[in-house]
């Protein structure tokens, strides 16, 4: 395979993160429409670590840096909670 072709698959995959990052704000943003809707407090650090420790185990399971996926879960989570 050469090289433009494998840069060619990892600017799909670019563009697919940008897109479902995306749509992940969309939902965030449903979130908390409902959530002050029902007077539920935005912020819930059960659910955030529930979700960090299953994302960090899948991340590790696939041979990934848990270090590192916490640092973009890092950015991720926080950019939705401002």
């Amino acid at each position: 395979m050469s090289l433009e072709t494998l840069r060619a698959r990892l600017d799909e995959l670019d563009t697919e993160l940008i897109k479902l990052l995306a749509r992940r704000a969309d939902i965030v943003a449903d979130v908390w429409k409902w959530k002050a809707e029902n007077g539920v407090p935005r912020i819930d650090p059960a659910r955030e670590a529930a979700l960090r420790e299953r994302l960090l185990s899948q991340a590790q399971t696939l041979g990934l840096s848990r270090s590192a996926v916490s640092d973009v879960l890092d950015r991720i989570v926080g950019r939705s909670l401002r």
